[in-house]
């Protein structure tokens, strides 16, 4: 059972946050240890695996990030970063760069605060542009697109993940 299937949820992305939290409340009552306890060992068992499958699937779901890469990998597809654009590299390679000044103590505030603000317009764009994809995969599935449509899709959304892997790893770096 996937995490989608978890919840009674087709694979879309664009999942509405209180629908999902109704779904995993609801089923969190239904599966909770405490409503077990008179119950078989193998009951008991049951629903410790299905509060912790709920769980998993809740924490994965909820965040759109995190529900891209479930799905993506759930349809067979890895991000590689072996395709990232040059151009990103170069980019990156700078802002490694400026984050080893900051590290060093050798960046002043104002510096700082140019690197964090170029960090999150590129993470800001890296979402709008997983957003929109994420719509678009939506659209294929309710037109019931051909399967190489979709996987065309999966293999887009598969490429903004790999790219925006670079961009979030900066983010934890400056504010770690």
């Amino acid at each position: 059972m996937d995490y989608f299937e978890v919840f009674g949820l087709p694979r879309v992305l664009g999942i509405e946050s209180a629908t999902l939290e109704r779904a995993f409340h609801d089923l969190s009552r239904k599966y909770h240890p405490d409503y077990f306890t008179t119950a078989s060992e193998a009951e008991q068992a049951q629903a410790l695996r299905m509060t912790a499958l709920l769980n998993d699937a809740y924490r994965t779901l909820r965040h759109p990030v995190r529900r891209v890469e479930y799905l993506v990998s759930l349809e067979g597809f890895k991000p590689d970063g072996s395709k990232v654009p040059k151009s990103l590299l170069m980019e990156v390679f700078e802002i490694n760069e400026k984050l080893e000044e900051v590290k060093t103590g050798n960046a002043s505030v104002e510096e700082i605060d140019s690197l964090r603000a170029l960090i999150h317009q590129k993470r800001d764009k890296f979402d709008t542009e997983l957003q929109a994809a994420s719509q678009e995969w939506d659209e294929l599935l309710k037109s019931g697109a051909p399967e190489a449509k979709r996987k065309e899709q999966l293999a887009k959304l598969t490429e903004i993940l790999s790219e925006s892997s670079y961009i979030r790893n900066l983010e934890r770096e400056l504010e770690g």
